[in-house]
């Protein structure tokens, strides 16, 4: 499966802004929720393996919720401003593995981590398809709600990626170390 990277951000103090396509992916319309109380006014982040977690509206997946925290895989919520900014629930810091330390004599904390937002890339490109359209996104037709999800910002690419550092020049291990500098020298007699 191939996803999109909808949004990389980086954290303040642990306060992050959803991102507007993000809210309109997972249909979390805030003149909707003004009136409820929380957590109904935020999202929800639920459990999806080792540093990701998914992300849903949590006033349109009610039921959704109740599934998984039967599952036991429902985070926490976190409620959202009217400026899209949410603080990151102490639960999905530590599932997402974010190094937090703390700043200053007020003891607030921050992370040097980023994170990413992501959509399996079919969602994506439907969402892109049908927000040109009159009747606008809707949800996946597939049914259900849209699979966002969030994730640090630090990657573990496959052996195509590996290839990345040496096209650059950097020097991996030992054992290229002799041959990059062959050619090096090569390279300046040459000239």
């Amino acid at each position: 499966m191939e996803y999109v990277v909808v949004r990389a951000v980086h954290p303040t103090y642990l306060s992050v802004q959803l991102p507007v396509e993000v809210a309109e992916l997972i249909q979390f319309r805030p003149n909707d929720v003004r009136e409820l109380r929380s957590p109904a006014r935020g999202i929800s982040f639920l459990a999806r393996g080792p540093g990701i977690v998914r992300v849903v509206a949590s006033y349109a997946a009610g039921e959704l919720l109740g599934l998984e925290t039967i599952r036991n895989r429902y985070i926490a919520p976190a409620r959202v401003s009217t400026k899209f900014l949410f603080s990151l629930p102490a639960p999905v810091i530590e599932h997402l593995g974010l190094l937090t330390r703390t700043r200053g004599p007020s003891g607030v904390k921050s992370t040097d981590d980023g994170l990413l937002w992501f959509v399996p890339a079919p969602e994506y490109y439907e969402f892109r398809a049908r927000e040109r359209t009159a009747k606008g996104w809707t949800g996946p037709s597939t049914g259900g709600f849209a699979h966002v999800y969030l994730t640090r910002s630090v990657l573990p690419l496959g052996p195509g990626f590996d290839a990345l550092a040496g096209l650059e020049g950097r020097v991996e291990s030992e054992e290229w170390r002799p041959r990059i500098e062959a050619l090096q020298h090569a390279g300046r007699r040459s000239r």
